[in-house]
């Protein structure tokens, strides 16, 4: 039965991607900033979509890992970050709240939720006793078990690529999370 026949409006037509010039200039405004040669921004035009449907994943990835062991994705979040700094970088409430983005009263709960979760513990910072260090603790391991699958897909990816490929890849991702950091400074300032 066709949408038509049912009622239900049609879902719009998907189109060819753009080419050259075209297709960057159709990325949030970026009329104009074509490079010349066709093939490189068809090319430049696939990176970005691609990296941008990238990112939608991950949330989409944050929010189903979140739900399947139970939390908030705001707190799934705020763990997996904890997770992912060096073990010699202490963080504050404060820290992560500019961090993050989120208010201070917002990072009290969601440390509140993961410490009552026994997921963070948060210590006196040893240099300085009045400052509040929040770090994750063994517990938290459970949850990156639930990202084991994704990290052994990417590691199967890798070994499709050269050394020198992945260098590029990694320095492409680097330069890619410099942007979005500059981004959201630009934004936070507004």
């Amino acid at each position: 039965m066709s949408s038509a026949s049912s009622g239900q409006p049609e879902p719009p037509a998907r189109t060819q991607p753009a080419t050259g010039a075209e297709a960057v200039a159709g990325y949030h405004g970026t009329a104009g900033r074509g490079t010349g040669d066709t093939e490189r921004d068809r090319l430049l035009q696939k990176v970005m979509m691609t990296g941008r449907e990238l990112g939608l994943t991950l949330l989409t990835l944050n929010n189903a890992a979140a739900r399947a062991i139970g939390m908030h994705p705001t707190d799934a979040w705020i763990i997996s970050y904890l997770q992912s700094v060096p073990a010699e970088v202490v963080l504050s409430p404060g820290d992560l709240a500019r961090i993050t983005g989120l208010t201070t009263g917002a990072i009290t709960g969601v440390i509140d939720r993961l410490e009552r979760g026994g997921y963070v513990e948060r210590r006196r910072d040893s240099q300085d006793r009045r400052k509040v260090i929040v770090s994750p603790t063994e517990e938290s391991a459970r949850i990156a078990r639930v990202f084991q699958p994704m990290v052994q897909g990417y590691m199967e990816l890798g070994l499709k690529y050269s050394r020198e490929e992945l260098a590029t890849i990694a320095s492409y991702l680097e330069g890619s999370i410099a942007v979005a950091e500059d981004t959201v400074g630009r934004l936070r300032r507004m």
